[in-house]
């Protein structure tokens, strides 16, 4: 969205990160029903929780609070979960785990305060006898979170915490590994074991990492380097970086089609990028004349869908042999954001950032059926079916 929400001061000369880990045996304020129907988990930015519809009744079934999740003769987690801000949350590959980045700081208006805020952090450094080139040196630094939830129960399997804020944490698609990026201007991924929780590997991106993602082989990793304007691709089993790819101004993520393709939406740039993932070249740039939200690709309709949050719509593009075209928008509600089909591509989800709603679209009549009313800010989206 239009400007990175970065207000901490970063620190650079110190350890990138640190990890605390929690093993959880408790739940916090939630109902003890099982999820076992076809469900969608919504996370709730400023709520601090997520919010399970029922797929078949459109209907919130369950409320996770994640302000309240305690640790089992531990007290509560250790940082102030009042003030969290839940973002994106992915599904483990054998659907039993769900892990939620909490960075910390509300990015419902945008992504790229963070430039901003690392000149400040430049010109604090030298003030006080830091230097201003290269890395700067202080002494505060935001943490973010990682949170791992039971995806049936709702309980809290582990917490990881980090010297810097994440936009994301994913699963690789064998489940063995965790991945996340540092949001901070000299960037990192981080690596860990998704059974254990050590830490495998950190990996040098560039400057303000935000979403992490898959190729749909899975054999590459995609970083987002919003104050590079850049994608760096990571080779998933020996962890080198193997390209950088030049993209529009900001990207916020690079997502993957089902179609060996990467769709990067870049915020300030107002377009959208397509790479040939096997190649790591740029087929396409489509120029959207709107800050995009998010852009995903119904691989049963051939579309690529794209959330326009200033304007309450979802704009539809079709690929034909010259090229895409504007293919229709559909009308949703304020901030529209995250987009997730069904299986069968016949219905999406959009959360609707200011509106605290989401949206069910009928995908062939591109028109809304409903709205469903959750948490406040909600962000994040993932379809898991039982």
């Amino acid at each position: 969205m239009k400007k990175y929400m970065y207000l901490s001061v970063l620190s650079l000369s110190a350890a990138f990160f640190t990890s605390s880990c929690k093993e959880d045996d408790s739940i916090g304020k939630i109902d003890a029903v099982p999820v076992n129907y076809d469900a969608g988990y919504i996370v709730n930015g400023e709520s601090n929780s997520i919010s399970v519809i029922n797929l078949e009744t459109n209907k919130v079934e369950k409320t996770i609070d994640l302000a309240n999740l305690e640790s089992m003769g531990n007290g509560t987690m250790n940082m102030n979960m009042d003030n969290i801000w839940p973002h994106h949350i992915y599904l483990s590959p054998d659907k039993s785990k769900i892990a939620i980045a909490a960075p910390g700081m509300d990015f419902s208006s945008g992504h790229n305060m963070m430039a901003d805020t690392a000149t400040t952090t430049d010109e604090h450094s030298s003030h006080h006898g830091g230097s201003s080139s290269g890395s700067s040196t202080t002494s505060m630094q935001m943490q973010g979170k990682i949170l791992i939830l039971d995806a049936v129960t709702g309980k809290l399997l582990r917490e990881l915490t980090l010297d810097g804020m994440t936009h994301n944490a994913v699963f690789s698609p064998d489940g063995k590994e965790l991945w996340a990026a540092l949001m901070m201007p000299e960037g990192k991924v981080i690596v860990y074991d998704a059974n254990s929780y050590t830490l495998l590997n950190s990996i040098t991106v560039g400057q303000m990492p935000a979403e992490v993602t898959f190729s749909d082989d899975g054999k590459k990793v995609f970083v987002a380097n919003g104050m590079s304007n850049s994608v760096t691709v990571i080779d998933a089993i020996t962890k080198q970086v193997i390209d950088t790819i030049i993209t529009g101004e900001e990207p916020v993520g690079a997502w993957p089609g089902m179609n060996g393709m990467m769709y990067v939406d870049n915020e300030e740039g107002q377009s959208i990028n397509i790479i040939n993932s096997m190649t790591n070249m740029m087929t396409d740039t489509i120029y959207l004349g709107f800050m995009p939200g998010m852009a995903v690709r119904n691989s049963v309709m051939n579309q690529m869908w794209v959330s326009d949050p200033d304007n309450s719509k979802i704009h539809v593009w079709t690929k034909s042999d010259n090229g895409f075209a504007h293919g229709g928008e559909v009308n949703v509600g304020y901030g529209a954001h995250a987009i997730a089909f069904t299986k069968d591509g016949k219905f999406c989800y959009v959360t609707n950032q200011f509106e605290g709603t989401v949206s069910v679209v009928d995908v062939s009549a591109k028109s809304e059926l409903l709205k469903i009313t959750v948490g406040v800010k909600p962000n994040g989206i993932v379809i898991r079916y039982k």
